[in-house]
């Protein structure tokens, strides 16, 4: 499949987490490239202005979303909830815990940077570029404007990215309770972006998932623009293997960002019409 074919664009950020663009921007964008359907998945939180599991918007709909990152031995796995219940007490109590560890990665990464680079940068120096949680975007915009850096991309590469002198690990909830926590809201846990997992043992880990509640694999992703020695080697094709081997939804998402992001393409990858109507209507039996 053409992965700009399709419905659904089921995988992109705002500024509520590490986007740069509004839930309207969203919305905007989505009617432009004609998509019918949009999931909002900022990190660890549900954007305020979704009130319900999902909503009608300028002709558009916006599927209430969230993408939690999780611990499955000692490997980085992120979920996707999709229609998920934003009232929901259990995944709320979730997602305040692993915000907390996210403000103590940040005061982290911020420290390291004084340390090893000699950068001087507040929380609230960096608070003033999110919109409520701050993530290493804003703190890569700070040091663009700072002029330590002359892009948001030269930020991750020299400071901010993963292995850089300035990264600092954040900590992770265990996989049981990500999905737990999902599917008690109502919501269709998927794995989110399988080929940037780093290990070999991703068609053992989605045996493990699938035992414990998984409902779906984001199939459709742009494994080729993020792709690096350390990524598993899990394509399009692989991905999809293995949600018809462990009888798995199929989802597909461009993990749009922003324009300033460096990740901006929003229907770019899409959800075929199918495999949306088959998520939805796991998230009706759920409702």
């Amino acid at each position: 499949m053409d992965l700009a074919e399709g419905v659904a664009d089921l995988h992109m950020h705002t500024t509520a987490s590490d986007g740069t663009d509004t839930l309207d921007d969203r919305v905007a964008q989505a009617a432009e490239r004609g998509l019918d359907a949009i999931a909002i998945t900022d990190h660890d939180r549900v954007t305020e202005e979704l009130t319900g599991r999902s909503a009608e918007r300028d002709g558009v709909t916006v599927v209430t979303g969230v993408e939690i990152r999780a611990d499955l031995d000692d490997t980085k796995v992120e979920f996707l909830g999709h229609f998920v219940d934003p009232t929901n007490d259990r995944l709320q109590s979730l997602l305040t815990e692993v915000r907390g560890y996210r403000r103590e990665r940040n005061d982290e990464m911020l420290a390291r940077l004084r340390d090893v680079a000699d950068i001087d940068l507040t929380r609230a120096d960096v608070g003033e570029y999110a919109d409520g949680m701050v993530g290493r975007p804003h703190i890569a915009q700070a040091l663009v404007d700072r002029g330590v850096v002359d892009s948001i991309g030269a930020a991750f590469g020299t400071y901010l990215g993963d292995d850089c002198s300035a990264y600092v690990p954040m900590e992770r909830v265990p996989y049981e309770r990500a999905l737990d926590a999902i599917r008690k809201a109502g919501g269709v846990a998927t794995l989110a972006h399988p080929g940037r997992i780093r290990s070999d043992r991703v068609p053992e880990f989605v045996a493990t998932l699938a035992e414990a509640g998984l409902d779906g694999i984001e199939v459709w992703y742009p494994y080729g623009t993020v792709r690096s020695d350390d990524y598993a080697e899990i394509g399009v094709e692989d991905a999809a293997a293995l949600a018809a081997e462990h009888d798995l939804l199929r989802t597909g998402g461009s993990d749009c960002h922003g324009r300033g992001s460096g990740k901006f393409r929003i229907g770019d990858v899409r959800t075929p019409r199918e495999d949306f109507e088959k998520l939805v209507a796991l998230a009706d039996e759920r409702a």
